[in-house]
């Protein structure tokens, strides 16, 4: 039988302030949720780019994604037990891996190359896909990406009213940045120091979205929004 999960890790709005670089953590260590099978065989990667447009075509880079688990087993003497632990964070989001202590959690690597990616066919973002994969499914499975080029998703939607307080505000409205290229009903939308504005429900015009529910966090006027789930995975796995 044939399963699909889709994966949304979150990339911080601070660091999507600034354009990544070759070797920086796209995302830390994110556990799949609802993952089901035993093996994952294929995966669908779907890219947001800059501003409302797809990641550009001349400058396209790819990423490499690495899979651990959260069971490592050691032999089966009697003496050694096997162990359960989550895999250590690889280092600073936005930076340079520069922690150990994964090593025997890994279990998967596929690089996504920026020939497996989209072009300018879908003009707001860029897609690609990997198949043919074996990556076991046992305890706990988590993905890490690193960058290996200039990613940008920076975005110049800002907010257009008086600051307002958490738990106040449904209705955003926005400035002069058309938002509809950039936002979509589902995105996670934090402010570029982190606040947590809310999911978009709709985008009801070019400057005003609707929340699901009131924001989370405070947000000043100006503050820059981000939908802090800008690379998003549809894996494919099987029994």
């Amino acid at each position: 039988m044939r399963h699909f999960t889709r994966v949304a890790p979150i990339m911080p709005a601070s660091i999507q302030a600034a354009a990544y670089a070759d070797t920086e953590i796209l995302f830390d260590w994110h556990k799949i949720k609802g993952l089901k099978g035993s093996a994952i065989t294929g995966i669908q990667a779907v890219i947001r780019g800059t501003d409302g447009a797809d990641q550009p075509a001349a400058t396209l880079v790819g990423m490499d994604l690495f899979f651990a688990t959260s069971h490592i087993p050691t032999p089966n003497d009697g003496v050694n037990v096997s162990i359960d632990t989550v895999p250590p964070t690889l280092g600073t989001t936005g930076a340079a891996v520069d922690t150990p202590g994964w090593f025997n959690n890994l279990i998967g690597f596929v690089p996504l190359l920026a020939a497996d990616m989209s072009d300018v066919d879908l003009v707001y973002l860029n897609m690609a896909s990997k198949s043919g994969l074996s990556i076991p499914i046992g305890a706990d499975v988590y993905v890490a990406a690193i960058s290996k080029g200039a990613f940008d998703f920076r975005t110049t939607v800002r907010v257009n009213e008086t600051g307002f307080a958490a738990g106040t505000e449904t209705v955003i409205t926005l400035d002069s940045k058309v938002a509809s290229p950039v936002f979509a009903p589902g995105d996670i939308i934090h402010a570029v120091d982190d606040a947590v504005l809310g999911t978009i429900k709709t985008v009801d015009s070019d400057t005003q979205i609707t929340l699901t529910k009131a924001n989370v966090d405070a947000i000043a006027d100006s503050d820059i929004l981000y939908n802090v789930t800008p690379i998003q995975f549809i894996l494919t796995s099987e029994d």
